[in-house]
């Protein structure tokens, strides 16, 4: 699955929810309104009494939904922890001891690494016993992935990984941010019900019932058959407050119809590529049999599920609506598709204890090693020692690799693959346990980032020795910390980076992009910088900013001027662009900066190519050297497309 085509897929089809949203909007409004006329006594036909209650019914009905939208908009702009908190999970520590949660945050962190994009958050739906898990968030930087309890107990390894994978390539491929913009849309939609319960709840104090304390007939004498002009607005509040509950229940139906339509088919894609990324369909078929062998299956049992339901590995909620709107296939569908040969049954699930003897060492703290027995610890030394010879081993192949070859960039977007797993789990293990230890508090990766911005470096962590690529993992493995700093740590944070770092006369741009790749994330996370929409099409509409990237790059890459011309055709070329005006001469990393912004504006598909021609420019000989690998995907972070490591050898494509 090519993830920019994937991506550029999902922005259209939000583009497609938008448009069906403002028309279910526009439809509610006008059914309010003829509603209204027919309570105050009207005829449909009666242009006056239209034009009498058009000025108030049209902005209220409009303000409710607005309202609607904007409390959503405000509860989740700290993207996909609004979802889990209402969800009642319990966000994990990366340091956690607890061993299940040990395994399951440490596999988070490896598929982040593997994908490339920021580690999320990691959240346990504790009173759920079900096997399930959800991606939620507005960017790759905003995500969080939760996983009930059923899940982590119930899955194998490879299992609970292939429902993992099954999350992030919703995260990759745009399917989360289109799904959590729907999260807002409904809402709005259903608001109408809450504000039909208030009209109803205003006239409830004067009211013993329908029509008052004294009852229907005392009033009919009262007043010969007519109700009291005061009984008669309250009854008429009462009776638009029950309409509007079920016109809000109605136009909730279509909203999960909206959910069903464009989420359905998605997760068969989603399937497809855990399943290439493991290179085997067994683990995540078995997940879903596991899923049918369970009496409850996928279902929550908090109330709030279904309005979220879309969000979710299987579906979260039975009932009719759900029968009659299921947002995801059924599970005999997802399986076939995997597996053709299947012959229709499921598989029973126990609960596993994950013993501490089951985690892997490296994942094991100082002060853990008392909560092993004897006969684990000496086992422990011995495997200790193993892996350090493969450590050294890891840690030579890594520091040797100085270049990458540029015919991976035809694999650019692609969704992760297995060499790729197998990469990042290769180069987390070189990372230093000092460095570790910085990315698990908010103090530490504060200190982290701006050691690593510093220049000199502090002698005493030895950040100086970390690679490039071993710079922009501590960044990923960072980013849950970062994203626990209020918003006046974060200004204050990047005040210091400016004030002590940023001189562009002499900063390396490595570390200035790294800046902004963290500055862009952290603001996101935290609700304070909004995700760029997307403004440019084609290429003609960023060609100066193309220009300033693809010169910059040149000037980077090959160290001869022939070397650099190939590379200058190589890369216009690869845009379109058979006779390309001369590079620039110099571009200042404050330029660049200013390009990627105005890039950052770009389509998906636009953005690849222009992602694959900085590549090219980068190149010698067919190499890219590492430093000016690691600046493409600096710039595609930037960009807010963050993109797999590529690997060192030719990658293969799973078919």
């Amino acid at each position: 699955m090519d993830l920019f085509l994937a991506q550029d897929d999902a922005r259209r089809r939000a583009a497609g929810m938008f448009t069906l949203a403002m028309c279910l909007m526009a439809g509610v409004v006008a059914v309010v309104h003829l509603l209204v006329v027919l309570c105050v006594g009207g005829a449909i036909s009666d242009a006056a009494v239209h034009r009498s209650v058009v000025g108030w019914t049209l902005p209220a009905t409009i303000a409710v939904l607005l309202v609607g939208v904007v409390v959503r908009v405000y509860a989740l702009r700290l993207g996909g922890s609004g979802i889990a908190e209402e969800l009642g999970g319990r966000r994990l520590h990366p340091s956690t001891k607890e061993p299940g949660e040990m395994r399951l945050v440490g596999m988070v962190e490896e598929l982040a690494l593997s994908s490339g994009i920021p580690v999320p958050e990691v959240w346990l739906l504790e009173g759920e016993n079900s096997i399930n898990a959800f991606a939620a968030g507005h960017d790759p930087s905003s995500a969080v992935l939760g996983v009930t309890m059923g899940a982590l107990e119930r899955l194998s390894v490879e299992e609970l990984r292939a429902v993992l994978l099954h999350e992030f390539s919703h995260i990759l491929s745009g399917d989360m941010q289109m799904r959590f913009q729907m999260l807002v849309w409904v809402q709005g939609i259903l608001f109408l019900t809450l504000a039909g319960r208030l009209m109803i709840a205003s006239d409830a104090p004067n009211k013993a019932g329908f029509w008052g304390k004294t009852g229907a007939s005392d009033h009919h004498k009262i007043s010969g058959g007519r109700l009291p002009a005061k009984d008669d607005e309250g009854q008429s509040r009462s009776v638009i407050g029950l309409l509007l509950m079920v016109l809000g229940f109605v136009s909730g139906l279509f909203g999960r119809f909206l959910q069903a339509a464009i989420s359905r088919d998605r997760e068969f894609a989603a399937d497809e590529s855990s399943a290439n990324a493991l290179a085997s369909v067994i683990p995540v078929a078995n997940a879903l049999r596991k899923i049918g062998g369970l009496p409850n299956r996928s279902w929550l049992e908090n109330p709030t599920a279904p309005e979220s339901g879309h969000l979710f590995f299987g579906a979260s909620s039975i009932g009719i609506v759900s029968a009659f709107f299921p947002t995801h296939p059924a599970l005999e569908d997802r399986i076939r598709r995997l597996n053709p040969e299947w012959n229709g049954d499921f598989l029973p699930s126990v609960v596993r204890k994950i013993e501490l003897e089951s985690v892997p060492r490296e994942s094991l703290g100082s002060g853990d090693e008392g909560n092993l027995s004897a006969a684990a610890k000496a086992a422990a030394a011995i495997g200790a020692r193993k892996r350090e010879k493969l450590r050294a081993k890891e840690m030579a192949l890594v520091t040797s690799v100085k270049t990458y070859p540029a015919a991976n960039l035809d694999f650019l977007g692609l969704c992760m693959q297995p060499a790729q797993l197998l990469s990042s789990g290769v180069l987390k293990r070189t990372l230093k346990a000092a460095w570790l230890d910085l990315t698990h508090s908010t103090e530490g990766v504060k200190v982290l980032l701006v050691e690593l911005l510093k220049a000199p470096i502090n002698a005493k962590l030895d950040l100086g020795s970390a690679s490039t690529s071993q710079m922009l993992l501590l960044m990923d493995l960072a980013m849950p910390m970062f994203r626990r700093l209020s918003v006046a740590e974060y200004f204050q944070l990047m005040k210091q980076c400016r004030r002590e770092v940023v001189r562009p006369e002499a900063i390396d741009v490595v570390r200035f992009l790294l800046l902004q790749m963290v500055r862009r994330r952290i603001g996101i996370s935290l609700g304070v910088r909004e995700v760029s929409p997307v403004v440019f099409e084609e290429l003609p509409s960023i060609w100066q900013e193309a220009r300033v990237l693809i010169s910059s790059l040149l000037r980077m890459g090959a160290p001869t001027q022939s070397g650099r011309s190939a590379a200058h055709l190589a890369a216009w070329s690869s845009l379109g662009y058979e006779n390309p005006t001369p590079p620039l001469d110099d571009c200042s990393v404050v330029e660049i900066v200013d390009a990627l912004e105005v890039c950052e504006q770009a389509s998906p598909l636009l953005k690849k190519r222009l992602l694959v021609a900085c590549g090219l420019a980068a190149s010698y000989q067919g190499t890219i050297p590492e430093r000016e690998m690691a600046i493409v995907r600096l710039c595609a972070d930037v960009l807010g497309c963050p993109v797999p490591h590529l690997s060192t050898g030719k990658m293969e494509v799973q078919a």
